[in-house]
């Protein structure tokens, strides 16, 4: 029972994605290949699923609602099959074989172990139950209760709700079950990464730290591991949009950003992060034009944005300021400014964030930083350049710096706070600092490449 409905609950989001992704795409020729269009049409399936139950509420009507329209599109879908995805026979048909591999191994290793962490059972399951109790997102599933703040209430609810609704669906709930919203939120991320597929060590090098690099924070439940991994799908794929100039690219990009901000509130500061990162780029590189923008962001692309960043406006605006939901860390208050300068000035609390941030022996950015670093300096040397690992440093720069202003403002004991979150924030600066070094290895690869064929097309100029 638990498969069909499983299996059936994906064809449902891909039918949702499909309503509003396929006329984005370029057709014929220039369409995009299978394993750059399912991730975007999966990825738009989970958001639009997620503006109709904010809309509606209530599970039992999301789902008769969104059923029809994802009926509709699929049946529009396989009339046009062939037309919509073209299949190359000839292809290397090797990184569809890896994508089924490692699905199928993070599968059944998801639903293995039930819920047993803290986090993971204690806020994002925590609010899934609660809105599987409620039959609704709406206020009867006591988001405002005094005995659920420590909760972390006002947290996106795209996981939540996903679990709420398969459970819903399948009329119980244990703690196996609602762990398949962490593989649903998986699928996309595991086809983005080999839509970067090469027979080189540069891939190799990406596929070993994404996503069996952060396998652990992948299967407990804990969102930091998504957030890590999407914030690093982003800056890849704007990466190979500024080398490649494909629309595609840039429309995926901004549906992760949209994604990661309904995961955890992480996920809205690093989309607005990201953006700030790429408009850099392209003011320092001079490669972005006004009119380059206006040919990408038709009217339906601009309708299309809109309905994507319309659920974490609704929930992080809307529903948190009618229901009073309110942060933990106190962001933006008069205490909280207080706090980050006498910490700032003591001359212990900043040093103490630095040390546990970037040298501390769990984190691994300042590996991540060494091996970029490094990476840099051969490039430099081999007098190859580059912009597309730009973004991805930027990101990491600002996103630091962002967590140490947070970590200063922390209403916490400040010790308690680190110990228990540094390791997890950090991962999403190592993982842009490895998705830059990858574009960096890509590069060098390129030109060993290109020096080899050299020294073969001409074997006697070194005699000479």
């Amino acid at each position: 029972m638990f498969f069909v409905v499983s299996g059936s609950y994906i064809i449902y989001l891909f039918g949702l994605g499909c309503l509003i992704t396929n006329p984005l795409l370029p057709k014929n020729d220039k369409q995009p290949p299978l394993m750059e269009k399912i991730p975007l049409i999966l990825t738009s399936g989970f958001l639009v699923n997620h503006l109709i139950l904010l809309l509606v509420q209530s599970l039992t009507f999301s789902l008769f609602i969104g059923g029809a329209i994802s009926g509709c599109s699929l049946l529009w879908f396989f009339m046009r099959l062939e037309k919509e995805f073209i299949f190359d026979h000839h292809k290397d048909w090797l990184p569809l074989v890896a994508i089924a591999f490692i699905l199928l191994l993070y599968y059944f290793t998801i639903l293995y172990d039930p819920l047993w962490e803290w986090d993971p059972r204690s806020i994002w399951f925590l609010h899934s139950k609660m809105i599987w109790s409620a039959g609704s997102l709406n206020l009867e599933a006591g988001w405002n209760h005094p005995s659920i703040q420590w909760s972390h209430v006002d947290y996106p609810k795209l996981i939540p709700a996903l679990a709420a609704q398969l459970s819903h669906i399948l009329g119980y709930w244990n703690e196996y079950a609602p762990k398949f919203s962490l593989f649903l939120i998986l699928i996309p991320a595991i086809f983005w990464i080999f839509s970067f597929y090469s027979r080189r060590f540069s891939f190799l090098f990406l596929v070993l730290v994404f996503p069996f690099g952060l396998k652990n924070y992948l299967l407990n439940g804990w969102m930091d591991g998504y957030i890590a991994f999407y914030s690093a799908i982003s800056v890849l794929l704007l990466g190979r949009y500024l080398k490649e100039r494909r629309s595609i690219d840039l429309i995926s990009a901004l549906s992760c950003l949209a994604l990661l901000s309904n995961i955890k509130n992480e996920g809205i500061l690093i989309g607005l992060v990201v953006t700030v990162s790429i408009v850099i780029t392209g003011i320092l590189s001079n490669t972005f034009k006004l009119s380059e923008f206006k040919k990408y962001f038709s009217l339906y692309r601009v309708g299309w944005l809109a309905v994507i960043v319309t659920p974490c406006i609704l929930w992080s605006v809307f529903y948190k300021y009618k229901w009073h939901l309110v942060n933990d860390l106190q962001i933006g208050t008069t205490e909280a400014f207080f706090r980050m300068s006498n910490r700032f000035s003591d001359g212990i609390s900043f040093p103490l964030i630095l040390k546990e941030t970037f040298f501390h022996d769990e984190s691994a950015v300042w590996l991540a930083f060494t091996i970029f670093l490094v990476s840099i300096i051969w490039l430099t040397i081999s007098k190859r350049y580059i912009i597309s690992w730009v973004p991805a440093l930027i990101t990491a720069i600002i996103y630091y710096c962002c967590l140490l202003i947070i970590y200063l403002m922390t209403p916490s004991d400040l010790i308690w706070h680190l110990n228990t979150s540094a390791p997890r924030t950090m991962l999403t600066i190592s993982s842009c600092m490895i998705a830059g070094t990858f574009f960096i290895l890509k590069e060098l690869e390129d030109s060993l490449i290109v020096g080899t064929y050299n020294k073969d097309s001409h074997p006697g100029e070194d005699a000479g």
